[in-house]
């Protein structure tokens, strides 16, 4: 289990750093120049866009090559790319930083495939669960320090804030070297050259599944990922323009704005964590996800009705507990659906709806806000959730006999 604290500090690490940057990057890039588009999808959609890209890459390295040189190579890279955000002289040059921050942060496959290899089959949910718990906690405090480090100087800057990014991973990468020991014995290991998935002498190879087959003829299983696509949209619409509009609005700072994650995330994490165990026993996972999308629909309504600080607080508590609750129950709900032979498919796909929307609502809302009115990326954000709400309704509330 020591090894586990250590992995558990390097995934809170790397999302502190992530959160620390990104309150003030909005208003850095507007800063340097950057057109509607991106001044929201040059923070979290680049970063998203290369970490997706990134995590299959890196986790067939640490097959290859072990868990731990994977590790201190990622956590490297992270202290590069904060420093070069924060010494970063024009916005072409902020981005790419951005971009290659995101590779770098791709290692959190390597991360989850750590926990797998250190913990037994019947404590395996808690290992991966501790590990999990690192991104709510490291999200959680990232913002409000992002917020403060951002204001030392007259003008928002990512000078301070990517120094302490910068010394944060620096932290890990020597707890990496020096605290972790390697996970995968080199006789498990898979060179590049084989397939993971290849079998032993004997073993007969298990078909292959292409995502079309695991789909294909599953209205409710392309339903449970189309609403997982649309959530997440909403959410990362939600968060890469809530800088501008709690600027614009209610002259919020960043500070303000740092707070306002913080809950955001702490309530994420508390549906994640304690909530959706006791909520699933008694209700379902249906009825869950359902009334978490219903949640997150009325928390976008109210972004784009709230008139007052009271009404944004209520606001973004609700559509951080709804968020945080929606992706376990939906998560359960697509794993009933999935054929066991397909299941691994069916996840990747899944996993990589939510990607997709986290790179896609940035990239939207920005060019919403700035053009037909602060409520708007809000307003279509519940349409699309509530439509989500449809799409859930056909899903079963149990795994089939």
């Amino acid at each position: 289990m020591k090894s586990l604290g250590v992995l558990w500090l390097v995934v809170f690490i790397s999302l502190a750093g992530f959160g620390i940057t990104t309150i003030p990057f909005p208003f850095v890039a507007e800063s340097m120049g950057a057109s509607d588009f991106w001044k929201t999808f040059g923070g979290a959609g680049v970063f998203s866009l290369f970490q997706l890209a990134a995590t299959p890459l890196w986790g067939r390295a640490s097959d290859a090559y072990g868990r731990k040189p994977i590790l201190m190579l990622s956590s490297a890279g992270t202290v590069l790319a904060f420093l070069w955000l924060a010494l970063a002289p024009s916005l072409e040059s902020l981005l790419i930083a951005r971009a290659f921050g995101g590779a770098m942060s791709g290692n959190l496959a390597a991360a989850f495939a750590y926990a797998t290899d250190v913990t037994e089959e019947k404590n395996r949910a808690r290992g991966l669960g501790i590990v999990a718990s690192a991104f709510g906690v490291g999200f959680a405090i990232g913002p409000p320090l992002g917020g403060f480090l951002s204001t030392l100087d007259a003008v928002p800057s990512m000078y301070w804030p990517g120094l302490a990014s910068a010394g944060l991973s620096a932290i890990a990468f020597l707890g990496t070297v020096f605290l972790l020991p390697e996970s995968l014995p080199p006789e498990l290991r898979k060179p590049l050259g084989k397939s993971p998935e290849q079998p032993a002498p004997g073993e007969a190879a298990a078909p292959k599944v292409t995502p079309w087959q695991a789909f294909r003829g599953n209205p409710v299983l392309m339903g449970l990922v189309g609403a997982s696509l649309i959530v997440a949209v909403a959410g990362g619409a939600m968060q890469s323009v809530f800088q501008f509009w709690g600027r614009d609005l209610f002259n919020y700072s960043l500070r303000d704005i740092g707070l306002h994650f913080m809950a955001f995330a702490l309530l994420s994490a508390v549906g994640q964590a304690g909530l959706i165990g006791p909520l699933t026993r008694r209700f379902g996972e249906k009825h869950v996800a359902v009334a978490s999308i219903v949640g997150v629909t009325v928390g976008l309504a109210l972004f784009a009705l709230a008139q007052n600080d009271a009404m944004v607080w209520f606001a973004i508590s609700l559509f951080g507990l709804a968020n945080g609750l929606f992706l376990p129950a939906i998560s359960s709900l697509v794993s009933f659906e999935s054929d066991p032979r397909s299941r691994g498919t069916v996840m990747g796909m899944f996993n990589a709806s939510s990607s997709a929307g986290r790179i896609v609502g940035p990239a939207l809302s920005g060019p919403i806000y700035f053009k037909l009115g602060p409520a708007a990326p809000f307003i279509l954000s519940a349409i699309l959730t509530a439509i989500g709400a449809v799409l859930l309704s056909r899903a079963h509330d149990k795994p089939p006999p």
